[in-house]
């Protein structure tokens, strides 16, 4: 009997052994965490941060960074978690986490970063870190953590870049424009100033809006009053191309694009920024827009209508008669029938439907508060013309007036006030609701809303090379920031400004110095003064030698100049 117990005993020890291996052998093994290179873009549009902050924009595409993660072990990966900071923008995420990842499964996770709006403060290129954090428990249940880093770069706030595709998968010209809808968050019709914008315009119809029930008529007739509102307030069309940037493996292009209330202030804009400014004036009234890209171009579309064609094109950039080819100003109707004969021959095209995208997450940034009366007074000034005695509207410009190393003889330009005859033989100008005005030679060559940005008038004697430009910069405050607003445009013109000297006098700053381009060596003076209406001044100069032998005339026609009340 003493055996038998002996014998079961050994067997149930023996079983026992056996349910703890078998329990050994069966339980998982341990998982394995691995995960492919992180996925993330090269640089950001700060202006369109709220969209790089929604998934459900363009169905997730603008992510800013993709991890895809795999469990290659054989067993379950443990409390797995991730988050992500850009130092100085975004804090620690709160973590995203999953209690397994089962053996042979695959996570992938994106973010949609919250971008702060001060982003939008930067204004040139910016290089920040993303941070990626990942946690997960080993089998033991000790914690492993890695953290990731990428470099991005913020793009300056007025920063566009066309495609964000690699250069490997650029293949038709649509993959060069992947990224062109981005400009859909530049569409502010909510806009302040685009309300005061809209308000000098539906003066000229009696106040009638296009949402209004009037139908197609209506929005036809708001459009016209708009476009003749834009050629008649002296709003003109500046040219200025793209410039190709690299960044890692994606090529692109890069162009300095402004917001519909930078263009009203200016009174000036490429043709992007005209084709966003109709349509944010078109959606403020409650009328659907369509921002059409097509090579080297963009205009706009108005839609008066459901169907599939019942809409206007609009040649926005046809307020500057020369940016069409034409001499003379070109009409409402003609600039409707330029966009339309456009739309028929261009092979290539991408329609942005504004509201659409705009509904699917492509929000305008938050703008910074402006002062709304200064606006108003701009926009006043602007009533019924801004220049008396027009002579030759948006016409082709004439050369610019570029001034020689050497300094300029004193001079002393007092603005002569109150009313003056003019002398035989010569013309008056006067723009800026009165506040500037100068009189030149008849037999000069004149023009109206030259595309040099602030540069309202040019005259110009091409025999003698003396010419005469006249500046208004409405939202700067000091003559020195409306110098350096006219060296910067004059170099996009290949235009290189030197000061020489500078000095107060009788409540202007008065400049000399000299200007080079690839044809021209010349000598300028040139007057700024600060007023209710922005900055305003001149500058008069011509060829080195020239600029000497007419100082005669030169300082005639500074004695009848007139800058500020």
């Amino acid at each position: 009997m003493k055996n038998l117990f002996r014998i079961i005993a050994a067997v149930l020890i023996l079983a026992g052994f056996g349910s703890l291996a078998g329990y050994y052998l069966q339980s998982p093994g341990a998982g394995v965490l691995t995960w492919d290179p992180p996925v993330v873009k090269k640089s950001l549009m700060t202006f369109a941060y709220k969209v790089y902050g929604n998934p459900a924009a363009q169905n997730g595409r603008n992510f800013l960074s993709k991890v895809v993660f795999h469990n290659s072990g054989s067993g379950p990966v443990h409390n797995f978690s991730i988050s992500y900071q850009i130092p100085d923008y975004i804090p620690w995420t709160t973590p995203e986490t999953q209690a397994d990842i089962l053996p042979g499964q695959t996570v992938v996770k994106l973010f949609y970063p919250q971008l702060p709006s001060k982003v939008t403060q930067l204004t040139s290129q910016t290089t920040v870190t993303l941070e990626t954090k990942i946690q997960w428990a080993e089998k033991t249940g000790a914690m492993r953590e890695e953290v990731l880093r990428s470099n991005v770069e913020l793009r300056g706030v007025n920063e566009v870049e066309y495609t964000d595709l690699p250069a490997s998968e650029l293949v038709t010209w649509y993959d060069v424009f992947a990224t062109a809808p981005f400009v859909t968050a530049m569409v502010t019709p909510n806009d302040p100033v685009v309300k005061e914008f809209v308000a000098e315009v539906t003066r000229r119809t009696g106040g009638t809006m296009a949402n209004f029930g009037g139908g197609p008529e209506e929005i036809v007739r708001v459009m016209k009053a708009l476009y003749d509102y834009m050629c008649e307030s002296g709003m003109r069309y500046t040219s200025d191309s793209g410039v190709p940037a690299t960044i890692g493996d994606v090529k692109t292009t890069v162009q300095t694009v402004r917001l519909p209330r930078d263009v009203i202030i200016n009174n000036e804009g490429l043709c992007v920024e005209l084709a966003l400014l109709w349509s944010s004036v078109m959606e403020h009234l409650g009328t659907r827009t369509t921002v059409v890209f097509r090579p080297g171009h963009a205009f706009t579309l108005v839609w008066v209508g459901q169907g599939p064609s019942d809409f206007v094109p609009i040649e926005c950039t046809a307020i500057t008669p020369f940016a069409v080819g034409q001499k003379n100003p070109v009409s409402f109707q003609d600039a409707v029938k330029m966009a339309g004969e456009d739309l028929r021959k261009q092979q290539y095209q991408i329609w942005i439907n504004i509201r659409q995208y705009q509904d699917e997450g492509f929000r305008a940034p938050e703008l910074p508060p402006i002062d709304i009366d200064k606006i108003k007074n701009i926009l006043a000034q602007r009533r019924g013309g801004r220049v008396t005695n027009v002579v030759q509207q948006n016409a082709a410009p004439a050369p610019a007036p570029a001034p020689a190393p050497a300094p300029a003889p004193p001079m002393q330009p007092p603005p002569v006030a109150g009313p003056r005859p003019v002398a035989d033989g010569f013309y008056r100008w006067a723009g800026a609701n009165g506040l500037v005005m100068v009189d030149i030679p008849q037999r000069w060559t004149r023009v109206e809303n030259t595309p040099i940005p602030g540069m309202i008038f040019a005259a110009e004697d091409a025999q003698t090379t003396v010419g005469v430009n006249i500046f208004q910069y409405p939202y700067l405050n000091t003559p020195d920031d409306a110098m350096r607003a006219a060296q910067k445009s004059f170099s996009a013109a290949g235009v290189r400004l030197k000061i020489a000297s500078h000095q107060q006098n009788n409540g202007l700053m008065v400049y000399s110095g000299s200007s080079i381009s690839n044809t021209a060596y010349n000598k300028w003076v040139g007057v700024f003064r600060p007023t209710d209406a922005g900055v305003l001044g001149f500058f008069i100069g011509a060829n080195q030698k020239q600029f000497d032998r007419n100082q005669q005339m030169i300082q005639y026609i500074i004695s009848t100049a007139r800058v500020g009340p």
